[in-house]
């Protein structure tokens, strides 16, 4: 291009990086493994059934803890749905280039996109992904920005106007000052909206929550007042029967069977 532009000199780089304007990678980590399946474990739900376990478990009854069956099944089906959401989202990049061609010295050269710093002149032609927020400086392109903004007609971008980092140069050949980096690009910011963890609001979720939270508050007065009537009753019931009693008729009261069909529909 004639009108080509000289670009930033070695030292105007060097400056831009010891104060931070670089084009970082800043992207958003959604929640690590650790933490779904702590999310997951540590549960009211699974609370009650441990501790009713732990009762059966007292006793040395192994095939009346069976039930804790539908609890492993839930947490398995609730972990490896959210690692494979969190697999995805991860995946996510709207920016999928690794290599962008700026002038510096009045010279083209190829470096990283997390290399591009503040004002730097990068050269874009037809195929080329904007690799960050910029202002044309020269050169004429079609640009397509269906990728943020959903609207398929090309836009034509002339000097002075503004190039939004995740878009196509669909034809023609531009330079342009970038004027983002980093976090403050349009595509970060799409990308960590996207990524940011938000609770699901889950009208059958809510009310499942709200019966367990109910039932934590009376289960267990429920389990003492049933131990207490077949231990203290003045008959001859052994302290193992009345406890596998008690807990047979409280996990009678936990939807165990909802919660699962639940989980297993919404997987």
């Amino acid at each position: 291009m004639a009108d080509e532009p000289w670009g930033l000199t070695a030292a105007e780089v060097a400056e831009r990086m010891a104060r931070g304007d670089v084009n970082a990678d800043v992207d958003v980590k959604t929640r690590s493994v650790g933490q779904i399946v702590r999310e997951n474990v540590c549960t009211l739900f699974n609370a009650i059934n441990v501790i009713l376990a732990a009762f059966v478990l007292l006793t040395g009854s192994y095939k009346n803890m069976l039930f804790m069956i539908v609890i492993v099944c839930n947490v398995v089906i609730g972990i490896v749905q959210e690692i494979r959401s969190k697999i995805t989202t991860d995946r996510l990049s709207i920016v999928a280039g690794s290599h962008a061609t700026v002038i510096r010295n009045g010279a083209r050269t190829q470096v990283a996109l997390h290399d591009i710093v503040r004002d730097d002149v990068v050269v874009l032609g037809r195929g080329d992904q904007v690799p960050a927020d910029a202002v044309v400086v020269s050169g004429e392109a079609d640009v397509n920005e269906s990728l943020l903004t959903g609207e398929s007609n090309l836009i034509k971008k002339a000097s002075g106007a503004e190039l939004m980092s995740g878009s196509f140069v669909n034809a023609g050949t531009v330079c342009a000052r970038v004027v983002h980096v980093g976090h403050e690009n349009y595509a970060a910011k799409i990308s960590a909206e996207a990524k940011q963890h938000k609770k699901v609001n889950s009208e059958i979720m809510n009310s499942l929550n709200g019966i367990i939270k109910f039932v934590s508050c009376v289960i267990f007065p429920v389990g003492a007042l049933l131990f207490a009537r077949m231990f203290f009753s003045g008959e001859e019931v052994a302290l193992n029967q009345a406890i596998l009693s008690t807990v047979a008729a409280l996990v009678g009261m936990i939807p165990e069977g909802l919660i699962l069909l639940t989980s297993t529909v919404l997987a």
